[in-house]
């Protein structure tokens, strides 16, 4: 058995519960999207220098409500879905065992609003995967695993382990801030009402000095709020803590909702 089998089988089901604060809004396909991605990021596991093992399997249980939204998106917006999630990976030079495949399963007893979402390895496919921009061979595929009766779809757009390079992409965080964007060029910034605060924010619900994001190490964020009046909050969850960040990741000060963003240092930024 080899180095990557071991641990595959000891990469256990990650399971994370998500409340959306909008219980009256109808569940959208990018905010499904980010939570998917941030379940990734949250569940990868270190394999050697510059390279991490993600799941490709995601389990997610809505309420009765949104379940029926999602099923009437379509098999074209859950495809969609998966490759955002796939090219995610990409992105981060995660190492993927098979497609991305997402689930849907209604849960009586969750509320509008409400998610978990499980994520596991899962080989989806006896042949490699090739990476997007690549044909398939023209070949008889392999007989499909059993999966359970939902709106799954398989994508093969995920790069084989052995394609994905060990050099990680140079990448810029910024902050996205009512059509503005940050760089975060500084080891600690400060957001607030205040002008004297690093990235002011025009808002009366948010305190003169309300959250921290630092850096912690060369890829890792984190963000601290600093006694605020009314609350930080990250992906939809109060924080009491230094609660860590990632691409996509939604911080919401007063009214204002801040995004996380690792774009390649290319695209540009600005401070």
């Amino acid at each position: 058995m080899g180095f990557l089998d071991n641990v595959e089988r000891g990469l256990e089901k990650v399971v994370t519960s998500f409340f959306r604060g909008t219980s009256t809004a109808d569940l959208k396909p990018v905010e499904l999207t980010t939570a998917i991605r941030n379940e990734m990021d949250r569940g990868i596991m270190p394999i050697s220098e510059g390279r991490s093992l993600a799941a490709n399997d995601f389990v997610v249980s809505l309420s009765s409500k949104d379940y029926n939204t999602a099923q009437g998106w379509g098999r074209g917006v859950v495809n969609e879905m998966a490759k955002v999630t796939a090219e995610h990976a990409v992105a981060q030079d995660y190492s993927v065992r098979g497609d991305v495949m997402i689930h849907f399963v209604s849960k009586g007893d969750f509320k509008p609003g409400e998610m978990e979402i499980a994520s596991s390895v899962k080989e989806s496919s006896a042949r490699p995967v090739a990476s997007a921009p690549a044909k398939r061979p023209a070949t008889t595929p392999a007989a499909p695993v059993a999966a359970p009766k939902t709106t799954a779809q398989p994508r093969p757009t995920v790069r084989p382990i052995a394609e994905i390079p060990n050099k990680p992409m140079q990448k810029q965080a910024i902050l996205e801030v009512a059509g503005q964007r940050f760089a975060l060029n500084h080891h600690s910034i400060v957001l607030g009402r205040s002008a004297s605060t690093d990235i002011p924010v025009d808002d009366s619900g948010v305190s003169r000095q309300h959250v921290r994001v630092e850096t912690r190490g060369k890829t890792s964020f984190v963000v601290t709020d600093l006694g605020s009046t009314n609350g930080t909050y990250v992906d939809g969850k109060k924080i009491s803590e230094e609660t860590r960040i990632f691409d996509g990741s939604i911080i919401t000060i007063g009214q204002t909702k801040i995004v996380f963003r690792l774009i390649t240092a290319n695209n540009g930024g600005r401070a």
